[in-house]
């Protein structure tokens, strides 16, 4: 549930938002899909996921292995661990209780929870809409010290992450400053829960799954299983994380199919969607500058091409394990992807391609 672009988006920005090279024949965007998802496979030692809908495409391809040892190929149309991208689906629900009137968005979370819940952790008091946009200076509880000792293969939960958080500092003043913290939607899910009554695993279904017959998505799931192993830690590149339970709670539950998460990213962000107030809700203004063009919503991200198109959606980076999912609202695109490597080079390379492409696809409709 780690934040993928603070390092890396000066080259992100540079290199894939604008058109800087060609290719030395012409070749079809489909084409150009293929080659990207195929390299990142091959350049990872591992596999790759990408599926894009829109603009004339409609692609959706897996490449390289799902587990190193085996070599069993990649799989289609397996639940992926999605990590952080899992943020868009608890800030729809926290946005689904302020549209039922049960939530204010520049309430304090302490207005809600007053019964000791988050006594302790820094900055407690700020507003939930600071902590969908990763204002509020609540500590992340990743650190190095979590790296070095915490047994990964166990559940995150709200006692853990609360835990951590309430040893360290703030990060900044609330709505000082933009400062991407996981531990901001451990809070934000209690509060769901506190209001709702329902827990967040309930909400979810009820309020997401089912309208939407998301049939291959779950939250929360400890060990997913599957075929897909992931590789990578913070401390050993090739180490196996398909045992990990890294991909539990709210900061980072679920797991999808890249065909559901494409379903969720058209209801949540395209005209028509089922969610679309909800979707306009997270870009409202106002949102915070995270880089040169890239912002941070109330619960989801944009970046803004030189041209001024919209790219809405989230990365996830858990170890292991990396997916991006975006929707192009101006012209009804969505595009997702995944890796089973860590490996940042890798993935930076497959998202990279994978707007320019999809960008030049719509240019030229």
């Amino acid at each position: 549930m780690r934040h993928l672009f603070p390092a890396a988006t000066a080259i992100f920005i540079a290199t894939c938002i604008t058109p800087t090279g060609t290719y030395a024949e012409p070749i079809s965007p489909a084409e150009a899909l293929q080659q990207a998802v195929t390299h990142a496979a091959q350049k990872g030692k591992a596999g790759a996921i990408l599926h894009v809908q829109g603009c004339g495409l409609s692609f959706q391809q897996a490449k390289g292995i799902a587990n190193r040892k085996t070599k069993l190929a990649m799989p289609l149309n397996e639940p992926l661990r999605i990590a952080s991208i899992s943020k868009l689906y608890t800030a729809t629900i926290i946005h689904q209780l302020v549209q039922q009137g049960a939530l204010d968005l520049d309430r304090s979370a302490t207005s809600y929870l007053t019964d000791g819940e988050i006594d302790g952790v820094p900055n407690a008091h700020a507003t939930l809409r600071q902590l969908l946009n990763h204002t509020s200076g609540v500590p992340d509880y990743y650190d190095v010290r979590s790296y070095l000792f915490t047994d990964w293969t166990q559940p995150i939960t709200v006692e853990r992450t609360l835990k951590v958080a309430r040893r360290k500092k703030a990060a900044n003043a609330p709505g000082a400053s933009y400062a991407y913290s996981n531990t901001n939607y451990q809070i934000l899910a209690l509060i769901a829960e506190k209001v709702s009554g329902l827990n967040l695993t309930k909400l979810i279904e009820s309020q997401i799954l089912e309208p939407l017959e998301l049939s291959d998505t779950q939250y929360n799931t400890e060990h997913p299983g599957g075929t897909i192993h992931g590789y990578g830690t913070e401390l050993r590149k090739n180490a196996d994380t398909w045992k990990y339970a890294e991909n539990t709670g709210a900061d980072g539950g679920i797991t999808a199919t890249s065909t559901d998460l494409s379903r969720f990213l058209k209801a949540l962000f395209l005209e028509e969607g089922q969610l679309n107030t909800v979707g306009s809700a997270m870009r409202a203004n106002p949102m915070v500058k995270m880089s040169k063009r890239q912002f941070a919503g109330a619960g989801v991200e944009m970046i803004v091409s030189r041209t001024g198109t919209e790219l809405l959606g989230h990365t996830g980076d858990t170890f292991g394990y990396l997916s991006f999912a975006y929707a192009i609202p101006e012209h009804n695109v969505t595009l997702v992807g995944h890796t089973n490597t860590s490996d940042k080079e890798v993935f930076i390379g497959l998202l990279q391609s994978t707007i320019l492409t999809v960008l030049e696809a719509c240019q030229a409709e």
